[in-house]
């Protein structure tokens, strides 16, 4: 998006903002030329497509994530290059990641997420996970998918109740990958204790990431924390786990007890497959009546803003003309793309989080009351 409110053409694309920037890719809100349909474009960053081990990596995601075709996980459409540039086209979800809702949810006073909707999104996630676990190739041969990054940052909550699992791009399907069994990749506070050890994975490793996850939707925070990597590592390693209604009174017995089983270190003791962590989420929300609509109205209530946000942006990319088509030999336009879009990133003011004073008012504060000791030391002095 430019500043004169153009589009910006990507083959039979129509490039529109940049909505996220990693490591390995940018990704970009699009929508088909001549269409209404949004999408997501994620490409691959240019030095990293000139190295042959990133650009594989990154076409293994694309053709691992175009086979999972499961309403809880993000819907990829098409692999492929344009102008040069290797992309995924995925589906767009709007709406806000767990990470940020959990992260909103604690800057409110008194609020919590409640029960219920921790249970319900996890049962989602563990759905979407199980139908993954199960993959099989064409030859009816099991791809052995391991997720690997299940966390609140790769969990998509939209507007309209959805619950998504983004990102299988540290997936490993070791019919494939079985050159990298040992190598960390992910989270170290979202992994198992078998993944900090690099030792060989399965679905259970994900039933653990799982468990971590509901853990910290019911408390509002963080099961594993540590000053370095080594501190972290280590106490995922010893998976020393206190109940959730140790820090929540509102979390049964019941539910204590599916939290510490989808955690235990011994992975005999752990449900064996996601489906069967689901089953006894569904068991329990039948005590709750839960319906869809209530995390709607949980995610528009607690992200409001967002949400307003969300609404104006769409109306307004929607409803711009189509530019015309680019010549597909051609790749100024999507530089330019993306030195607009860098300048206006580096103007785009620096907000504190909900609920936080900007830092001069802390300093002021500070001041305030140190005058304060003072002039009392002083008169008691006198």
């Amino acid at each position: 998006m430019d500043d004169s409110g153009q589009l910006v053409s990507f083959g039979k694309y129509l490039l529109l903002d940049r909505i996220g920037k990693g490591g390995m890719a940018e990704v970009f809100l699009a929508r088909l030329r001549g269409q209404k349909r949004l999408v997501a474009i994620k490409v691959i960053r240019d030095k990293l497509a000139r190295d042959k081990q990133y650009l594989e990596m990154f076409m293994r995601e694309g053709n691992l994530a175009v086979q999972l075709n499961h309403d809880a996980i993000v819907k990829t459409f098409e692999i492929g290059r344009i102008q040069g540039r290797h992309f995924i086209c995925m589906e767009y979800i709007s709406g806000v990641d767990l990470s940020h809702l959990l992260r909103t949810v604690r800057s409110l006073t008194n609020r919590r997420l409640p029960v219920p909707h921790a249970l319900h999104v996890v049962l989602r996630i563990c759905e979407g996970l199980h139908y993954a676990h199960e993959l099989k190739s064409a030859d009816n041969a099991s791809l052995n998918v391991v997720n690997r990054d299940v966390s609140p940052s790769n969990i998509r909550l939209s507007f309209d109740g959805d619950v998504k699992l983004l990102d299988f791009g540290i997936a490993k399907a070791t019919s494939v990958l079985s050159s990298e069994i040992g190598v960390l990749k992910g989270k170290f506070a979202y992994m198992s204790p078998e993944q900090v050890r690099g030792l060989p994975l399965d679905r259970r490793s994900d039933v653990f990431a799982c468990g971590i996850v509901l853990h910290e939707m019911l408390t509002q925070e963080k099961l594993f924390r540590g000053d370095s990597d080594f501190q972290l590592m280590d106490q995922v390693r010893r998976a020393e786990v206190r109940p959730p209604s140790a820090i929540n009174p509102r979390v049964s017995p019941e539910v204590d007890a599916v939290v510490l089983r989808a955690l235990q270190k011994n992975l005999e003791d752990r449900f064996q497959t996601a489906e069967e962590l689901a089953s006894v989420l569904r068991g329990l929300l039948t005590q709750y009546n839960f319906q869809k609509v209530e995390l709607r109205e949980l995610v528009r209530d607690v992200c409001h803003r967002d949400w307003l946000r969300e609404q104006k942006k769409m109306e307004a990319f929607l409803n711009r003309a189509d530019p015309e088509p680019a010549d597909p030999a051609s790749d100024e336009d999507y530089g330019e793309f993306l030195e607009v879009i860098e300048k206006h990133e580096e103007k785009e003011p620096v907000r504190p989080p909900p609920g936080l004073a900007p830092s001069w008012i802390w300093a002021l504060l500070v001041v305030a009351v140190m005058l304060l000791i003072t002039a009392v030391v002083l008169l008691v002095a006198l």
